[in-house]
């Protein structure tokens, strides 16, 4: 059985698109981690940090093992955090967001515009689709989009005085959890063949 030749951009790449993650997911889960009552708040938390400071490690791993690596035969692609696409996205969450905040607090609506965000943030994982030249970030976009609409028909707040704020416990969690497994594909691929690669 023979397996594709990896290359150091291939490793920076992963390294970099890990260690994004982690950071990511660490915002989404200490936010939802946050909304929960004080008996859960620090157990998510710590394993949300637990779960980020793996990430890194395997980030920094890529990119120390990426110069043991050849150069791509033909020149290094050009990188996806260049692209029309990937700037495009960007820029247009990042002015959606304060816009779409803006607006919900001045209807009165403050309490929708975590599920808004995470709406937003999803439709700008369909820009990088292209970018990327990865069906995984459609996957991730879809499930950002549905977790943010279905969040809206949740209650704010649950139990006694209010003490668990589901909706946002459900928006914050839930987008960490999709940002780890949508980094276990492409972690474990190139950690295998980083293995299979020593090992030769």
């Amino acid at each position: 059985m023979t397996t594709s030749r990896l290359t150091s951009y291939q490793l920076r790449g992963a390294a970099a698109s890990t260690f994004i993650s982690a950071v990511f997911s660490l915002m989404w889960g200490i936010n939802g981690s946050l909304a929960l009552p004080d008996s859960w708040e620090l157990v998510t938390i710590v394993f949300t940090i637990l779960v980020t400071v793996a990430m890194v490690a395997v980030a920094i791993t890529f990119h120390r093992n990426a110069k043991q690596f050849p150069s791509d035969a033909s020149g290094p692609p050009t990188s996806p955090f260049r692209t029309t696409a990937y700037r495009l996205a960007v820029a247009a969450m990042l002015v959606a967001i304060p816009v779409v905040a803006r607006v919900l607090t001045l209807r009165g609506q403050g309490d929708a515009i975590m599920p808004a965000v995470a709406i937003i943030v999803g439709f700008h994982f369909l820009g990088l689709v292209s970018a990327f030249r990865s069906r995984i970030f459609a996957w991730i976009a879809v499930a950002f989009c549905a977790l943010g609409v279905g969040a809206l028909f949740l209650p704010v707040q649950v139990g006694q005085a209010g003490s668990f704020e589901l909706r946002y416990a459900v928006i914050g969690l839930g987008c960490a959890l999709i940002l780890w497994l949508s980094a276990v594909p492409i972690t474990s691929k190139m950690l295998r063949q980083l293995a299979q690669s020593k090992r030769r």
